[in-house]
C-alpha cells in the first residue's frame, strides 16, 4: 500500500474516531451544562467521570467500533495496517475503502462468523 493511500485511510479512521468521541462529548457537555451549578464542587472528578460517561453513552456496538478504530490506528503505527489478523494476508483495498477499520479479510471473517453461529 502506498503512502498516499495509507494517509487517506488514516484520515478516514481519525475522522471516524473524532466523530464518535465528539458525539459523546456533545451529549456529555449538554448534560453537564444543565447541572453546572450542582457540579461546581466536584470539578476535579471530571476526568474520571468523563470515562464512565463515555462508556455509558456508547452502545456496546459503538464501543466495539471505537476500539477497532483505535486498534487499527495502532496497527498503522506498527506498519501492520491492512493485514488480516487471522491469516496474515493483505486485506483488499476495496474492503478497506468500505470498512477502513476492518481487521479480517472476507474469507476469515466468514469463517469466524460461521464458527460463532454454530456455538
Amino acid at each position: 500500500m502506498n503512502e498516499t493511500t495509507l494517509a487517506s485511510f488514516r484520515a478516514k479512521l481519525e475522522g471516524i474516531r473524532l466523530n464518535m468521541i465528539g458525539d459523546v462529548k456533545e451529549k456529555y457537555k449538554s448534560k453537564k451544562n444543565n447541572t453546572n451549578e450542582q457540579l461546581a464542587d466536584i470539578a476535579e472528578d471530571a476526568v474520571q467521570s468523563y470515562n464512565r460517561q463515555l462508556m455509558m453513552e456508547f452502545g456496546e456496538q459503538d464501543w466495539k467500533k471505537l476500539q477497532l478504530v483505535e486498534e487499527v490506528l495502532k496497527k498503522m503505527d506498527d506498519g501492520q495496517y491492512g493485514i488480516c489478523s487471522e491469516c496474515k494476508e493483505p486485506i483488499p483495498e476495496t474492503r478497506l475503502k468500505v470498512i477502513p477499520f476492518a481487521v479480517y479479510c472476507i474469507g476469515c471473517l466468514e469463517a469466524i462468523e460461521k464458527k460463532n453461529s454454530s456455538l
